[in-house]
């Protein structure tokens, strides 16, 4: 839906542009656009692998392991008995790639996470929906992306972002749990 929608936009603002007879401004901003886009990929594909290889690191050390443990208590009382133990690990994994705003790191664990709470797939289990719920929402204690993303434009300060980003994604997530178990402790169906 999203590619129809840009796609859309685009066209029309070529369209428009050719239209108005500025087809070589509009020919020299869909360069610089696209020369841009590649610069902020290059510029931010360096911190997303750092952080996908430690946490491959962290993987073979134990240390994720090691932290399940000590979280397994916290997220077995907060997600319920519905959460499969075989889904800890994912789980733990997308939780700390998105402290660490690594929403792009954090996709294929948070799939498998998913994936492994799906039990049949007729209906979503409360755990499942609180996670989705916690995982959209993704708490950053570091919103890596952010500040690579305004390090590579050149911020002065491309780290300030880091507290607004901690309240809102915080509060976010408590309004999100509390919905969710609101909703658990009334059912709507």
């Amino acid at each position: 839906m999203l590619q129809i929608l840009f796609g859309g936009m685009m066209g029309l603002s070529l369209l428009y542009g050719l239209a108005t007879g500025q087809g070589e401004q509009v020919a020299a901003a869909m360069l610089s656009g696209a020369e841009e886009a590649v610069q902020a990929a290059v510029a931010m594909a360096g911190a997303f692998a750092f952080f996908c290889g430690m946490t491959a690191i962290l993987r073979r050390a134990g240390a994720i392991q090691a932290l399940g443990k000590r979280l397994s208590p916290l997220l077995s009382r907060l997600l319920g008995p519905e959460l499969p133990p075989d889904a800890l690990e994912p789980v733990l994994l997308n939780l700390s790639a998105n402290l660490l705003g690594l929403g792009n790191a954090a996709t294929p664990m948070g799939i498998e996470a998913a994936r492994r709470m799906g039990g049949n797939g007729e209906k979503a289990s409360n755990a499942l929906c609180l996670f989705l719920v916690i995982n959209s929402s993704s708490v950053q204690l570091l919103p890596t992306t952010v500040i690579a993303l305004r390090a590579a434009e050149g911020s002065v300060s491309p780290g300030s972002v880091t507290l607004p980003a901690l309240a809102a994604t915080a509060i976010s997530t408590l309004v999100g749990v509390a919905a969710c178990k609101l909703a658990e402790a009334r059912p709507w169906g």
